[in-house]
């Protein structure tokens, strides 16, 4: 009777723990639904992507700086604009 009730308890308790590390990668790994861009002054800083990525979807959760510059990172001129993706929760 003791076996089995241990048996049970152990049972439970691995059910219990594997119920719950299922659900913590799904809150954290969400946030990759493209919501769209926000367009911030060079340079683009990953807190400032985030800030405007927040301002203008407020269903976003991460922000990553991209810049549309296709020469190799070479600004031509002073008002080049980095382009900031926005990203939100499924």
């Amino acid at each position: 009777m003791a076996k089995t009730l241990s048996s049970i308890c152990f049972t439970t308790l691995l059910l219990v723990v594997l119920l719950i590390s299922a659900g913590i990668p799904k809150s954290e790994a969400t946030c990759t639904k493209y919501l769209g861009e926000a367009i911030l002054a060079y340079p683009c800083k990953e807190s400032y992507c985030e800030a405007k990525c927040a301002e203008s979807y407020h269903e976003s959760c991460r922000g990553e700086c991209e810049d549309h510059d296709h020469h190799h990172g070479v600004h031509l001129t002073n008002d080049h604009d980095d382009h900031c993706h926005c990203y939100g929760r499924y």
